[in-house]
């Protein structure tokens, strides 16, 4: 494949993270990574982020609190020349629903009905349920040599994810109160009302329930590879999950609820994926969970940058056929 230039565009509005993000933010996570596999590649890349963003590729930053209009503005005002295709991860797909000449890829990371030409879903699931089956689907990937592996666990279970209702965080509070079992919950609190009036009294009530808030780096290593187990009680239309590759690439077993795309990401292990919290509370009891490396395994078969990267390399090139500008000059 001949070298192209491709310009990725990360949303600025409500609140993206700098890249690499240090403690949250699973989006700018995977456009990191595919950003940084694409440089590797031999690709020009150049990556519209926040002030401060480190990338291998050339950044042009945006200005403070740009919102969804002024995102695709902004992007097309400060354009390169000579571009092949443009990559739009924002919430809003400001730039797949603007009026230009460029090929556009639009990754949909949130269960949002978008129309714009290029849809990408990050799984067949959310595909189905946004989409109506149109557009295309990559999973999500990670790059199995930042994940510490060990096959030595600890006596706690994890939750981690952002503190909303819907990721099921009392959910995993009742399985821990059910089980008598130690939980470390991690993650940004995104709903400060729901965190001080439901979850934060019953952290007090419990003794071995300990709340650690955002986590990056060495400490959230830690806490995935020496959990007994993950805890993925989702109540939404999950479109991925970044967090249950994550774990399993540090050999530590998923123990999820069937919704949204967990069905995918855990079709490896059918037997960790529940109904009901009832069947979450006697899988943990059971404790017979699949042998580390055969989870970590499964996630570098399946779920590896390397194989986001080429499949959406594949997509950009069905763009950039489809499109009758090409390739895209700025006047």
């Amino acid at each position: 494949m001949k070298s192209l230039h491709i310009v990725q565009v990360i949303s600025n509005f409500p609140n993206a993270q700098k890249l690499p993000p240090t403690n949250q933010g699973g989006t700018e996570k995977v456009v990191h990574e595919l950003t940084e596999n694409l440089v590797q590649r031999g690709h020009r890349v150049t990556v519209f982020a926040p002030r401060g963003s480190r990338t291998s590729a050339k950044l042009i930053p945006f200005p403070e609190g740009l919102r969804d209009g002024g995102i695709a503005s902004y992007v097309l005002s400060k354009m390169p020349r000579d571009v092949d295709v443009i990559h739009d991860h924002t919430f809003s797909s400001a730039l797949g629903r603007s009026k230009h000449n460029f090929p556009t890829v639009c990754t949909l990371h949130l269960p949002v009905k978008q129309l714009v030409k290029h849809p990408v879903y990050v799984s067949k699931r959310a595909r189905k349920v946004m989409g109506n089956n149109r557009g295309y689907y990559v999973y999500n990937g990670l790059n199995p040599s930042e994940y510490e592996f060990s096959d030595k666990k600890r006596s706690f279970m994890l939750f981690m994810g952002r503190i909303l209702r819907e990721k099921g965080v009392m959910l995993a509070i009742e399985i821990a109160e059910r089980t008598n079992k130690k939980l470390i919950i991690a993650g940004p609190i995104k709903d400060k009302a729901f965190f001080r009036n439901e979850v934060a009294p019953r952290i007090r009530r419990s003794p071995h329930i300990h709340f650690v808030g955002p986590i990056g780096g060495k400490n959230k290593q830690t806490l995935l590879k020496y959990a007994s187990c993950l805890l993925f009680p989702t109540l939404w239309e999950e479109p991925f999950g970044l967090v249950m590759i994550e774990a399993m690439a540090c050999g530590t077993p998923v123990i999820a609820l069937k919704h949204g795309a967990v069905p995918e990401v855990m079709a490896g292990f059918p037997q960790l994926i529940c109904r009901s919290v009832s069947e979450m509370v006697a899988k943990v009891k059971e404790g017979n969970y699949p042998h580390p490396a055969e989870l970590r395994r499964y996630v570098i078969r399946r779920f590896t940058t390397f194989q986001m990267t080429t499949n959406y390399l594949k997509i950009y090139q069905k763009a950039m056929k489809n499109n009758l500008q090409q390739p895209a000059r700025i006047p």
